[in-house]
C-alpha cells in the first residue's frame, strides 16, 4: 500500500482516503491548500489500485494504515474520506478510535442497500450495472475502452466489490465523532445514504450544503468544504 504525504511535513496529521477511482497522489491538488493551514495530509493508495492479486477489504486496508502510522509514530490524527473513499475511512475511526480522533466524510457514500435504491446519477448507475451485470472481463474492457487506465479500471471494480459487500465489520459503537460534509443536491451520494449511515452513529454531526451536489462539493475551485475541514482539523 503506497502513501503520498502533502502539506506541512511537520503540521497536524489528517489521513485522507480518496474517491473512486483515484490514487493517493491525487491528493497533491490540495497541498498548497494543506500547507497553508498547517495540515500534514496523508493520502493512501488502496492496495489493490497497484496489485490485481489482492483481495479487496475494509480490513486490509485498514491494517495497512495503522501498520503506516505505527511506523511513523502517528499515536492518533484525524481521517477523512471523500465519496468512495468516505466508507474506508468510516471503517478505520469505528475499528481503532484510538489511533482516530475524528471522522470526516466528505460526499461520501452512505449505506449500501439505500445507495443503490435512492441513486440517480446517470454515470453512477451505469457503473452499478456494469459491474453487477458482467463478468470481471467484460468490465475492464467496458471502462477501458471509456479511457480509464486498467490501474484505475480495477481499482473501481474492487472498491465497488467492497463498497457494495457487507459492512458489518465496522464496530459503530466505538466510532469517534463523525462529521458529515454533504449537499442536499447529490446525486452520486444521496443524502438520504448518508443520513441512514448515520443513524447507526453514536456521536454524528451532519453538516449540509444548501443546493449542492456531487461534483460541485468536488470542483469547487475556492475547496470551500476542504478549507473548512482543514481549518478545524488544525485548531484541534
Amino acid at each position: 500500500m503506497r502513501f503520498h504525504e502533502f502539506g506541512n511535513p511537520s503540521g497536524v496529521p489528517l489521513l485522507f482516503f480518496m474517491g473512486t477511482p483515484q490514487k493517493g497522489e491525487s491528493g497533491a491538488e490540495f497541498s498548497e491548500l494543506a500547507s497553508e493551514l498547517g495540515i500534514r495530509l496523508i493520502c493512501p493508495t488502496r492496495p489493490w489500485y497497484d496489485d490485481n492479486q489482492c483481495v479487496p477489504s475494509f480490513d486490509h486496508c485498514s491494517a495497512q494504515v495503522i501498520s503506516y502510522l505505527d511506523s511513523n509514530g502517528l499515536e492518533a490524527l484525524d481521517v477523512m474520506g471523500g465519496s468512495g473513499g468516505g466508507p474506508f475511512a468510516l471503517h478505520l475511526a469505528s475499528n481503532h478510535p484510538g489511533k482516530v480522533r475524528a471522522c470526516y466524510l466528505l460526499a461520501s457514500m452512505g449505506t449500501p442497500e439505500t445507495f443503490v435504491s435512492t441513486v440517480s446519477s446517470p454515470q453512477t448507475l451505469q457503473l452499478l450495472s456494469l459491474f453487477g451485470d458482467n463478468d470481471y472481463d467484460t468490465a475492464m474492457q467496458q471502462l477501458e475502452s471509456w479511457g480509464l487506465p486498467a490501474d484505475l479500471s480495477h481499482g473501481a471494480w474492487a472498491d465497488f466489490q467492497v463498497l457494495l459487500g457487507r459492512w458489518d465489520g465496522a464496530d459503530y459503537g466505538s466510532t469517534p465523532e463523525v462529521f458529515i460534509h454533504h449537499g442536499e443536491d447529490d446525486e452520486n451520494a444521496p443524502v438520504e445514504s448518508i443520513q441512514a449511515l448515520a443513524a447507526l452513529l453514536p456521536k454524528v454531526e451532519i453538516r449540509l450544503s444548501p443546493d449542492a451536489s456531487h461534483v460541485a462539493l468536488a470542483t469547487d475551485e475556492e475547496f470551500t468544504e476542504m478549507r473548512k475541514i482543514f481549518r478545524e482539523v488544525a485548531a484541534r
